[in-house]
């Protein structure tokens, strides 16, 4: 890359890239069998604070699994096509001169 700090992109496998990253993040599930088995926790003011943290941290995991594969993908490909419609118009906007004179 030049000093003009110039971005080229293959949005094929940028494309392909980003939905690996919403693929990924949608198969990330936890399991809820460790949640289901902690009722045991409620015995005591520690494991009713601890069983509290769990199932925050359930909620927590999913909604970050829910974004990372659904609005991060989202946003990425809006990124794209954002950058692939600069790239079009400034291309239309060029006006190259062959060595002859004539314009392109």
């Amino acid at each position: 890359m030049g000093t003009n700090k110039e971005v080229f992109m293959d949005t094929r496998v940028f494309t392909d890239i980003v939905k690996d990253i919403g693929g990924a993040a949608s198969a990330c599930v936890l399991s809820n069998e460790p949640l289901s088995k902690a009722d045991f926790l409620d015995d005591s003011d520690v494991g009713k604070e601890l069983h509290f943290l769990l199932k925050e941290a359930y909620k927590m995991t999913e909604l970050h699994r829910k974004e990372t594969s659904e609005s991060l993908p989202r946003a990425l490909l809006k990124l794209r096509d954002s950058m692939v419609t600069v790239d079009d118009v400034l291309s239309k906007s060029l006006v190259v001169e062959s060595p002859g004179g004539s314009k392109r």
